[in-house]
């Protein structure tokens, strides 16, 4: 029992230093009075493929697979004086066969936005009074490539104070967007 017990050990010890002390969460078994157990084992031999549904791989940020825009546009209404702010709406689209959570994570390289109140994608603060007004926050999670959840929707809102009412004026940045396997 005692040599059991060994080998099994120096197996699974063996198993943590092979997958690169990858932390797993497993669930256990306890064997008692028994002389054996079994453990699955799952493998990936090959490139991760993960537009499919599979084991785990040693990096999970591998799951990530998600479409964005390139860029995107706000702009003010004509009929709010050039103060109302809206866009057209946007998509992001998981492609993989995990879950994945969108966050807004910040606003880099502003240009010219002082002219902008206030300005948030999907009611998260973007900009407050002509400043970058960001805190972390999630955008929304995103189902697999299996559900019919796996496309998500972000449209921009605020206001503006114009300096001219003729004269365009281009504010520009660039929304940084973080995104995390859904560990379950």
């Amino acid at each position: 029992m005692k040599k059991i017990r060994s080998i099994v050990s120096a197996s699974i010890a063996a198993l943590t230093l092979l997958a690169g002390g990858v932390t797993a969460a497993a669930t256990t078994q306890s064997i008692n009075a028994e002389t054996s157990g079994d453990v699955q084992i799952n493998g990936i031999i090959g490139s991760f493929d993960n537009t499919t549904p599979g084991p785990n791989p040693g990096d999970l940020n591998e799951w990530i697979n998600v479409t964005i825009p390139t860029t995107a546009l706000f702009y003010t209404t004509q009929e709010s004086g050039h103060q109302e702010i809206v866009s057209p709406t946007y998509t992001i689209t998981n492609n993989s066969a995990k879950g994945v959570i969108a966050t807004v994570a910040d606003v880099i390289d502003p240009v010219t936005i002082e002219p902008i109140n206030q300005l948030a994608v999907n009611d998260i603060d973007l900009i407050t009074e002509g400043v970058v007004d960001v805190v972390e926050t999630d955008l929304f999670e995103l189902g697999s490539n299996q559900t019919n959840a796996n496309v998500g929707e972000f449209v921009f809102s605020g206001t503006a104070t114009p300096q001219q009412d003729a004269k365009e004026i281009n504010p520009s940045f660039k929304l940084v967007l973080n995104f995390a396997p859904v560990v379950e």
